[in-house]
């Protein structure tokens, strides 16, 4: 039974996972037709993953930055705000697919994506009371919105692209409207924050920040190389649409059962996120002519992502004080934001070498290496330090 002194709090939370819900759904419809308006347009492969890395350029400082801004304004207002540039970002490419316009409405939409988690994320934890249940249920509806997006996108892309983005652009608008009525939290104390050495020390914020990482990595390579792989063998657009919301949904079961396995394990569900976000990376390209082999590995890689992106703020939260919690968050999602830079670009940059197969294999072996971060729990018992 809840108790008087945390209704406030789960009806605010209940606020905040609707608006995840309605902007994640802009966010998923956006997210699987730029690189299809791309590829539109006449860009090359190597183009669309770096134009669509662009995005990650904005989103990484804006993390940083967001936290800083949260020492002025409340974390409320920075999310309502992100809501605005996320359809900003839609009414742009709705006008022209342009490289100038494309450029910009990237790097607008990379802004309001870190901005809006920061602030989402922190507006959770500091909160009276367990976050990880929280913070799955916001994920849980961020992630319905990232898996109904891609089957709007698919259907509205029969018949229009611009139509579909300023469908988009309208949704997001509709996002700002709950975030308005969120509960004003006071700006966190202008004191400077730890230094970021001494925050990184914290094995909780240091596992956070590796959850960001893969996370990061596996949203990237599905926003921009696993539409492309998918058209490139011959599927329709519906068809694509309806393979990247499969791998969306699996994200939602992820985030959705974080808060179960949490109790036993943080570290052992940050472990099995890893691997299942890096092998749904590396077969992807191997298998992209089987669908049914291909649906499986992006669902495998979705529930993977989803624990991850779950986990990580949490994790990264924990290990910090009360003030510190928003400089720790966005830490972390600094790597998330740098993976989502990254791993599109250096995939880019392996095309002509290794082919989509080989780069995408590389890249999820690749995202696997942060599961050594928690090898004291790969190591049997009898084998383990006392230390460990």
């Amino acid at each position: 039974m809840v108790g008087k002194a945390s209704s406030p709090v789960l009806r605010d939370n209940n606020v905040l996972s609707l608006t995840a819900l309605v902007y994640s759904l802009s966010m998923g419809i956006q997210a699987v037709l730029l690189p299809l308006l791309a590829l539109a347009a006449g860009y090359s492969k190597p183009d669309i993953g770096i134009l669509t890395a662009l995005s990650a350029v904005t989103q990484l400082v804006s993390r940083m930055a967001s936290a800083k801004a949260m020492r002025y304004v409340s974390d409320k207002l920075l999310v309502a705000c992100a809501c605005i540039g996320m359809a900003i970002s839609g009414f742009l490419v709705a006008w022209s697919a342009f490289v100038v316009v494309f450029v910009i409405s990237e790097l607008i939409q990379g802004l309001a994506r870190g901005v809006f988690w920061t602030a989402a994320s922190t507006h959770v934890v500091r909160q009276d009371g367990p976050s990880v249940g929280r913070m799955a249920a916001v994920n849980f509806l961020s992630s319905a919105g990232l898996l109904v997006g891609p089957l709007l996108a698919g259907f509205l892309a029969r018949y229009s692209l611009s139509t579909a983005f300023y469908c988009a652009g309208f949704v997001a608008v509709l996002a700002a409207i709950p975030a308005m009525t969120l509960r004003k939290e006071p700006p966190f104390s202008k004191e400077g924050p730890k230094m970021t050495r001494d925050i990184w020390n914290q094995r909780e914020v240091r596992l956070g920040s590796w959850a960001g990482l893969t996370a990061g990595s596996w949203r990237g390579i599905l926003n921009s190389y696993v539409p492309v792989v998918l058209k490139s063998v011959g599927e329709s657009y519906f068809m694509v649409g309806l393979m990247v919301a499969i791998a969306n949904s699996a994200s939602v079961a992820g985030a959705g059962i974080t808060g179960f396995l949490n109790k036993r394990s943080p570290v052992k569900v940050f472990a099995l996120g890893v691997v299942g976000a890096a092998a749904g990376t590396a077969l992807v390209g191997v298998t992209a002519r089987s669908v049914i082999i291909t649906v499986v590995l992006l669902a495998i890689g979705g529930i993977g992502a989803g624990l991850l992106q779950t986990l990580g703020p949490v994790l990264a939260a924990h290990g910090v004080s009360q003030q510190h919690k928003g400089d720790a968050i966005a830490v972390a999602g600094s790597f998330r934001a740098g993976a989502l830079l990254i791993a599109p670009f250096f995939t880019a940059m392996l095309l002509n070498t290794l082919g989509m197969t080989g780069a995408l294999f590389l890249v999820g072996g690749v995202l696997g290496l942060p599961v050594l971060a928690a090898r004291d729990v790969l190591t049997p018992a009898s084998r383990r330090s006392p230390r460990s």
